[in-house]
């Protein structure tokens, strides 16, 4: 995880894989076409960032297993 995430980013993080896999997928699509993220509306644009980079980081472990 990114030392530089403040904790709310970090709970943030969690709470939306806790949502699931297809969920957090959605997200990284619509960051990708860079849209709006509902979700992360409270963060700054580089904190923003980082939480998107963390995400694709953790999606990446399950798409390699395929």
């Amino acid at each position: 995880m990114n030392p530089d995430l403040s904790k709310e980013a970090v709970e943030k993080i969690e709470s939306l894989c806790e949502q699931g896999c297809v969920q957090v997928k959605q997200l990284l699509e619509k960051a990708e076409k860079g849209n709006e993220i509902e979700e992360l509306s409270g963060f700054k644009k580089s904190e923003k960032s980082m939480i998107i980079e963390e995400l694709g980081e953790i999606m990446s472990v399950y798409d390699e297993d395929k």
